[in-house]
């Protein structure tokens, strides 16, 4: 017969690994946070790591133009696979540092296009893909952010870009909002939530929540349980318009070591948008981000 009791904290009888690692190099400083993250994933799951490194021809070649007689277009291309090779000269340089199992892929290119599209089709065969925070500058294009969120059907794990160390990943808050997106983000998660201290499932509600908002995250809560993660249930009260800055306080609040979120059921375009929920924790996460369409 059922009852309505809880089930008591279930061992996990199947432990989920993060064995494949994708890491886009590019030879700026950018890449020693990139790799800071890398290698803790890659030592706590014994994971494979490949680099990508992506040379990005000049217009004048993809595009076909030929400079007659002056030998313009020729030029071009061998200053273009000279740079290629001093970035994959440099890229392999950085990932031998590592001591783990690594690879590089080199791919020439015609544009940031071709970057985003490779990356994202090369990333439905990983388990996850370790980029920067989108901030504006070339070194991570929104583009390919955007692209691998929407595109890849798996994971991003987003650094900021001034993590050139990385705390243990003890502390992880999921914000969870009952969505679709959530869901995945949650799925995707389980390795890293398993092998955490304490799990936090945050709840950001309004100030007099309906019935069946006060219930939201219990049903998780229990999933997690299932897979032997001592999850605890946290609320705050807020506005739609100010989820972003309660977890981002509440991860500095609560000691967060990774956030853990959906792209919170959106539109693509609507989710990017400046000012969205996604687009400010893409930007501002104090901390490591988990995130997942």
């Amino acid at each position: 017969m059922m009852t309505g009791r809880s089930p008591t904290l279930a061992a996990p009888c199947e432990v989920i690994m993060i064995k494949d690692i994708l890491v886009r190099l590019d030879g700026t400083p950018g890449d020693f946070a990139r790799l800071a993250a890398v290698s803790q994933i890659a030592a706590a799951f014994e994971s494979h790591i490949t680099g990508l490194i992506f040379n990005v021809l000049p217009a004048a070649i993809t595009d076909g133009i030929q400079d007659a007689g002056s030998g313009g277009s020729a030029k071009l291309l061998n200053d273009a696979r000279k740079a290629g090779d001093a970035l994959e000269a440099t890229a392999l340089q950085r990932l031998e540092r590592l001591q783990q199992p690594t690879f590089l892929r080199r791919f020439d290119v015609a544009g940031e296009r071709d970057v985003a599209d490779t990356a994202s089709l090369l990333a439905r065969a990983a388990d996850t893909f370790v980029a920067l925070r989108p901030n504006g500058q070339p070194n991570e294009p929104q583009g390919l952010i955007e692209e691998l969120l929407y595109g890849a059907g798996r994971h991003l794990f987003v650094v900021p870009e001034d993590k050139k160390t990385m705390a243990p990943l003890d502390h992880v808050l999921v914000a969870w909002n009952g969505s679709r997106e959530s869901a995945r983000a949650l799925s995707e998660a389980l390795p890293y939530l398993q092998r955490a201290r304490k799990v936090w499932l945050l709840v950001v509600e309004n100030e007099r929540p309906a019935e069946t908002d006060a219930l939201r995250g219990n049903d998780a809560v229990q999933h997690l349980r299932h897979h032997g993660i001592n999850a605890v249930k946290y609320r705050a009260v807020g506005e739609d318009d100010e989820i972003a800055d309660i977890v981002i306080e509440e991860c500095r609040r609560l000691g967060a070591d990774l956030l853990v979120m959906g792209s919170y059921g959106h539109s693509r375009l609507h989710e990017l948008l400046p000012g969205s929920t996604t687009s400010r924790l893409l930007h501002h996460s104090p901390v490591p981000l988990v995130i997942a369409h």
